[in-house]
């Protein structure tokens, strides 16, 4: 049996710069919630009962809710390609729905179940929905234009993440009251392109490359989760609908962030390096 191969020093690299991002991350959003803490409580309690009046499920919200589960259901089941793009279809839309862009804005649970939908739960099963396809060579490019666009769609997953983090994004998102439906489309954008990315590039970015992008992104959601836990957010200031105080409400956001990170990363990264095939450069087994 041939020995495990030691991950190549393309990838230290890649794992020292996402420590140091990370690292920044967290400077810069605790440095910067205290400045703005108490300015987003003002705006926020000010439309406190006008918002929350507004943010209530109706049979839109219920049939779109039940489109997604049946038909996330139906793919499980099934396989069909038809069935994923109706869960990533029905996802997409509930997001869309005013009612789920207010409670965004209210609370840091409802804003990461939301975000994780549109970052990674619509995209996976969009990209399901669409035939693989066929490897015809081995990509050996390592300054490719098609690596350059992957590790761009990484980049702009991360900044994604951390600017709906930032005060100044939470102080905005206080003041409107609701998330935009622009950034709806955007976060799907990034989403979708950040995971065609490690997914579906299999002929023309390397495997290590892949892998990279995937953990490398993943550990620096997993990180802001984790912040969710321990640091002090801006409270949102408004009260929140299943009876949580702010500090719960943030500490669920962060567990439920984490532990979707974990539920899809770990799979796929098992399942890029078992896909070794004929590339052999930089394997991280």
């Amino acid at each position: 049996m041939a020995a495990p191969q030691r991950p190549s020093a393309g990838t230290w690299i890649l794992a020292a710069v996402e420590l140091v991002a990370a690292a920044l991350i967290a400077w810069l959003l605790i440095a910067r919630s205290g400045d703005s803490a108490s300015h987003q409580h003002m705006a926020g309690t000010d439309m406190a009962d006008t918002v929350s009046s507004v943010a209530s499920w109706g049979w839109p919200e219920f049939v779109a809710g039940l489109l997604a589960v049946a038909a996330v259901l139906w793919w499980l089941a099934s396989r069909y390609p038809i069935a994923a793009l109706v869960a990533g279809a029905a996802l997409v839309g509930l997001t869309c729905l005013s009612t789920v862009r207010i409670l965004a804005v209210q609370s840091h649970l409802f804003a990461m179940v939301a975000l994780e939908l549109l970052l990674v739960a619509a995209p996976l099963l969009l990209l399901a929905a669409v035939k693989t396809p066929p490897r015809h060579s081995t990509p050996r490019d390592w300054g490719g234009g098609a690596t350059v666009l992957a590790v761009a769609a990484a980049l702009a997953y991360v900044g994604l993440l951390i600017g709906v983090h930032l005060p100044g994004v939470h102080r905005a998102a206080a003041e409107e009251g609701i998330a935009p439906l622009w950034f709806v489309v955007l976060a799907l954008a990034v989403g979708v392109c950040y995971w065609a990315a490690v997914l579906r590039t299999g002929a023309r970015v390397p495997r290590v490359v892949r892998l990279a992008i995937l953990l490398g992104a993943q550990e620096v959601a997993a990180f802001i989760g984790l912040l969710s836990l321990f640091g002090a957010w801006a409270p949102m200031g408004h009260a929140h609908l299943l009876g949580l105080s702010a500090g719960w409400d943030q500490r669920l956001g962060g567990v439920f962030m984490m532990a979707t990170c974990a539920a899809v990363a770990i799979p796929v990264a098992r399942g890029l390096q078992a896909d070794r095939g004929s590339d052999d450069r930089g394997t991280l087994d």
